[in-house]
């Protein structure tokens, strides 16, 4: 269990207690998704919580973070992850900045 971990389900927590509280008596299709957008980090972070993290069994199965964050769309059946991405969130965060914004072609600077 790393304190990132914990960090995460208790801010996970109280922000989907702060929006269960805010809701109207019937809430918009919007307000639904949003809350269980928040719930699903919640379970995540939870499950982090009891993960092994010794030698070979970090939460994220990542040799270079292995107490980072687990990503929360890692295993989202609804909103998958691309082909290649792991748990890590810090190493899926770096590969979604790379392909949202590609470099453009070096130019030659011999003319």
């Amino acid at each position: 269990m790393s304190h990132a971990d914990l960090r995460e389900l208790q801010t996970a927590l109280t922000l989907a207690a702060d929006l269960a509280s805010g809701l109207e008596k019937a809430p918009s299709r919007q307000d639904a998704d949003q809350l269980v957008g928040v719930l699903r980090r919640a379970l995540t972070a939870a499950g982090s919580l009891g993960a092994d993290t010794g030698p070979g069994g970090s939460p994220t199965g990542c040799a270079a973070h292995p107490h980072g964050a687990v990503d929360p769309l890692y295993g989202d059946p609804e909103d998958p992850l691309p082909p290649g991405y792991g748990k890590c969130l810090l190493c899926n965060d770096r590969r979604r900045r790379a392909d949202a914004h590609p470099h453009p072609p070096l130019r030659s600077l011999c003319g």
